[in-house]
Parts: structure tokens; C-alpha cells; sequence
């Protein structure tokens, strides 16, 4: 597979209109991702809540003839989502279809993959494109698991990332419905700041789970060798560690 095409320039341009950035954190989730999966096969992947579409192009990059369809109920996000699949190398296999997850429905799929709004309660601000990509009222926890579990086959896996609360309340909530993490990777902006995000590979099988931690950034503020391991193939080379200054 090709390892030079996402370089996130479309989507410093693209973004505009939902006011949705590409973050670091989501850049990481589908990194991860995307290095478990690439020595498998998988039918069907189903991304849910696509943004602007960047864990389907990773994800497309390192798969083959897989199709994969994301859900987005955002309209200027779901517009550029096409635009940006359209101009992809992966476009035949991509697909945005403008829906919510509730109204979904499609069949079984072997990889579910999302990065979902988490504030709660939080006061919102103006911009109801940006209220609607960060604040949960749109998918709450329980309906996400209600529907990945309807949705998953199976053998498949489910991967999420979502802030330490709000994982450790998912994880409650899905093991007792009979979804069970078997990965956890614990995320750190730096070594010394709390955890940031917590990355989770669900299954509908109970098994050993295996936990790890990752350190984004060293105190230089560069990224680490192991965060740069899984960026690289997908990231500007001005971000490697060589080069960059912030």
C-alpha cells in the first residue's frame, strides 16, 4: 500500500466549513488501528461518525478490498467527507452515507472504529457544527453500544477512543451487555501530564486483556519514537521528530 498520500493538507482546507480539526489524538486512534488491522482481512469496515473523514482514509490505506462506509450526521461534515474520498486513491471502496447511527442500518460488519463526541453538560458555544462533533447528546454511550452491538459481527472487533471517564463508563456499561475489551492503551500527552485519551479494542468474547501506555510527545515537545512509529506514514515529514520546532 501506498504510504505517501494522507497527508492531511486537504483537510487544513477542507475543515472549513464544519469547523472540525484534525487532531492528534483522532490522527493517533487511527494510526493504531490501522497497524492492527493491516495484516488481516476485513469485508466490511463500518467508521461511525466519520468527520471529515480521516480513520476511513487510514484505514483505507491499509487495506485492500475492503469497503468501507461511514456514517456522518453532520451536513458539511458528511460533504467533505465525500469530497475528500472522492479525491482519494480508495475512493471505489469508500462510501459517506448522511445519517445518524440510530437511523443506520446495513447488516453485519467485521470492524467498527469511532471517535465520538464525549462532553457532557458542558456549556456549548455558537458554532452548531463544532457543538455537534464534541457533545454527546448525539450518541450518547449507551445508544453507541446498543448499536455496535447490533452491528458487529460476530469475530469482528470494535475500536474506540474516548477520555478515561467516559471509557471507564463505556467499558461498564458493554461488559455487562457482553462486549469486552481486550486491548487498552492508555494515551499521555507527555510523561508527566495525565492520561489523555484511552484507545480500546472490543470484542464479544471474553479473553485476557492486554494494556499498554503511550507517551505522544517527549518534553522537547516532539513526538516519541513510538508515537512517530505509527504517524509517519501518514503525517507531513515537517512533524517527524527531525524537523519539527513546537
Amino acid at each position: 500500500m501506498p504510504n505517501t498520500y494522507f497527508q492531511f493538507r486537504q483537510f487544513r482546507i477542507e475543515q472549513a466549513q464544519s469547523g472540525m480539526k484534525v487532531t492528534t489524538d483522532a490522527c493517533l486512534f487511527g494510526s493504531w488501528v490501522a497497524n492492527e488491522i493491516k495484516s488481516a482481512e476485513h469485508r466490511r469496515i463500518l467508521d461511525i461518525g466519520a468527520g471529515t473523514g480521516i480513520l476511513s482514509l487510514m484505514l483505507a490505506q491499509v487495506t485492500k478490498d475492503t469497503k468501507i462506509t461511514s456514517v456522518e450526521i453532520n451536513k458539511a461534515a458528511y460533504l467533505e467527507a465525500r469530497q475528500n474520498f472522492a479525491q482519494s486513491p480508495w475512493s471505489e471502496r469508500l462510501d459517506c452515507i448522511h445519517t445518524s447511527l440510530q437511523e443506520f442500518r446495513s447488516g453485519k460488519f467485521d470492524l467498527l472504529i469511532c471517535n465520538p463526541p464525549f462532553f457532557q453538560g458542558s456549556q456549548k458555544g455558537s458554532d452548531t457544527n463544532k457543538n455537534q462533533a464534541i457533545h454527546s447528546e448525539s450518541l450518547r454511550a449507551s445508544d453507541l453500544l446498543h448499536h455496535v452491538l447490533d452491528l458487529l459481527d460476530s469475530g469482528g472487533s470494535f475500536y474506540l477512543l474516548y477520555p478515561e471517564r467516559e471509557m471507564n463508563t463505556f467499558i461498564e456499561l458493554a461488559v455487562k451487555a457482553g462486549l469486552f475489551p481486550i486491548q487498552k492503551v492508555f494515551v499521555r500527552n507527555q510523561i508527566s501530564q495525565p492520561i489523555f485519551r484511552i484507545m480500546v479494542q472490543f470484542c464479544l468474547k471474553d479473553r485476557a486483556i492486554s494494556i499498554s501506555e503511550l507517551i505522544i510527545r517527549n518534553d522537547d515537545r516532539k513526538y516519541t519514537p513510538e508515537s512517530w512509529e505509527l504517524l509517519k506514514d501518514y503525517l507531513l515529514e515537517y512533524n517527524s521528530p527531525n524537523t519539527m520546532n513546537k
